[in-house]
């Protein structure tokens, strides 16, 4: 066997050797690790991540702390069903409820600023459906979760196509750098160790638990050992797991520049959830149009294309800041996963490899909750590893 002169043995016993190895450093990986050292402050975790950065959307989402506009749960409960989607709105807040008790609200900037949706057209139809949703989710949040106020159009300023306004006062918003930097330090200062800039090349189940082959900086290789690892990369897990039936779905967003003043506050939504828009301070940061071109966005590239920029910027001058001189300030795009049915997944991909995936855009909050899952499942396998070595 050749020698490898690069890696120390003190690099190979304290670096590369783990209870659990996580590939992806997002809301998932980072939440699974914290859970894990909660439950066991003396586990080696390990989270490596490709990017100096979290590749997907957990750094690049809008920082919505949503459940589902009712447009977008109408739809759900046409093709998923009634107990799903009350299920998967309860495992949202749930997650939720999670993240903030992990983290504490000024950590990660949460506001209960309540939300909105903008409804006209077909989207209508809704209105029949508004005291069914109260009744189905009155269990879930202890009250009214819709409520319709079409009086707060014009005094929100929106435009004149704009027929319907429902309120949602459960809604709110996170800052997500500031829940991601808060996320991470949690994780380093229970121990575990993240390491950036080290792409997972290929996971593998080996004799005594796993071995993960990861690039480096410089064009070299590592190869990290662990008794369990988990593929916690959501939309790009299958590049590592073919097993696992994600798929990636791009989110194209922009921010403005400060406006002198906006008549609203709050977290908005229209046409199914497609489409959703903020305030940071006097900014407005708007995404979406991804139902524009479903296969086109069906993509792991984080690039923008002129089709859904200019929608956006149609739909921000004309519909959401009618009249009102605007310049945009920055743009990017955010790689999210998805999964049908839309509920996430925790499987077993190989023996000792768990993959964990498909938040279906709600990655802020379903993850805390989806990482708790595979954590309990790795758990199992460590403890019964434990027993079968002391046996």
């Amino acid at each position: 066997m050749p020698i490898d002169a690069t890696i120390s043995f003190w690099e190979q016993e304290e670096f590369l050797r783990a209870d659990v190895c996580i590939v992806g450093a997002g809301i998932i990986g980072l939440s699974l690790a914290a859970e894990l050292l909660e439950r066991d402050e003396n586990l080696r975790v390990v989270v490596l991540e490709r990017n100096t950065l979290p590749t997907g959307a957990s750094t690049k989402n809008a920082g919505f702390a949503c459940y589902g506009s009712p447009t977008e749960l109408w739809r759900d409960v046409r093709t998923l069903g009634t107990d799903a989607v009350v299920e998967l709105v309860r495992m949202r807040k749930q997650g939720l409820e999670r993240l903030r008790t992990r983290l504490g609200d000024e950590a990660i900037g949460y506001q209960q600023c309540g939300g909105y949706e903008l409804v006209w057209g077909n989207h209508a139809a809704v209105l029949d459906w508004l005291d069914k949703i109260n009744t189905l989710l009155q269990p879930v949040f202890g009250s009214t979760y819709v409520v319709q106020c079409d009086e707060r159009i014009a005094e929100f300023g929106f435009g004149s196509s704009v027929e319907h306004l429902l309120a949602l006062p459960h809604e709110g918003r996170i800052n997500t750098g500031q829940m991601m930097r808060a996320l991470l330090r949690y994780v380093t200062e229970r121990g575990g160790l993240v390491l950036t800039g080290t792409p997972v090349l290929r996971v593998e189940p080996s004799a005594d638990g796993a071995e993960l082959l990861a690039g480096t900086a410089i064009g070299g290789q590592l190869r990290f050992r662990a008794r369990v690892a988990a593929v916690a990369t959501n939309a790009l897990a299958p590049s590592l797991a073919p097993c696992l039936a994600a798929r990636p779905g791009r989110g194209q967003v922009l921010i403005t520049e400060p406006l002198d003043r906006l008549p609203w506050d709050g977290v908005f939504h229209f046409d199914e959830g497609y489409y959703y828009f903020r305030n940071v301070g006097r900014r407005i940061l708007f995404g979406g149009g991804r139902n524009l071109d479903l296969e086109g966005e069906t993509t792991d590239q984080l690039a923008l294309t002129e089709r859904i920029q200019s929608q956006l910027e149609e739909y921000l001058r004309t519909l959401i800041i009618p009249g009102v001189s605007v310049q945009i300030a920055h743009r990017w795009a955010g790689i999210m996963g998805f999964r049908e049915p839309a509920l996430p997944a925790v499987e077993w991909c190989a023996d000792r490899v768990l993959g964990v995936f498909g938040c279906n855009g709600m990655g802020v909050a379903l993850g805390s909750l989806v990482a708790a899952t595979a954590a309990e499942r790795l758990e199992a396998v460590l403890l019964q590893s434990h027993h079968g070595a002391q046996a």
